[in-house]
């Protein structure tokens, strides 16, 4: 499980870096609990996107409120 500190504070200025910390989080999660049975399946390396990057974008588009992933996109392009 993750650590924090209690004086650690991060400074998210702009929606990339709140991606990025979100990211990040997740990798080392992920790193931890997924099984090796996922990590190793076939066709991983044809994939558009890592299971990392499609984490992060769910969990960002439910954190800021947007349920339809056409509202995701729509938000995406405007910032």
């Amino acid at each position: 499980m993750l650590k924090f500190q209690g004086t650690y504070t991060t400074l998210i200025a702009t929606f990339e870096d709140f991606i990025l910390l979100v990211y990040t989080i997740i990798d080392d999660l992920y790193q931890q609990f997924v099984p090796t049975s996922v990590l190793n399946r076939r066709n991983v390396g044809t994939a558009k996107l890592s299971d990392l990057e499609i984490i992060t974008l769910s969990i960002c588009s439910e954190l800021i409120g947007i349920d339809s992933e056409n509202a995701w996109y729509s938000f995406v392009k405007r910032n």
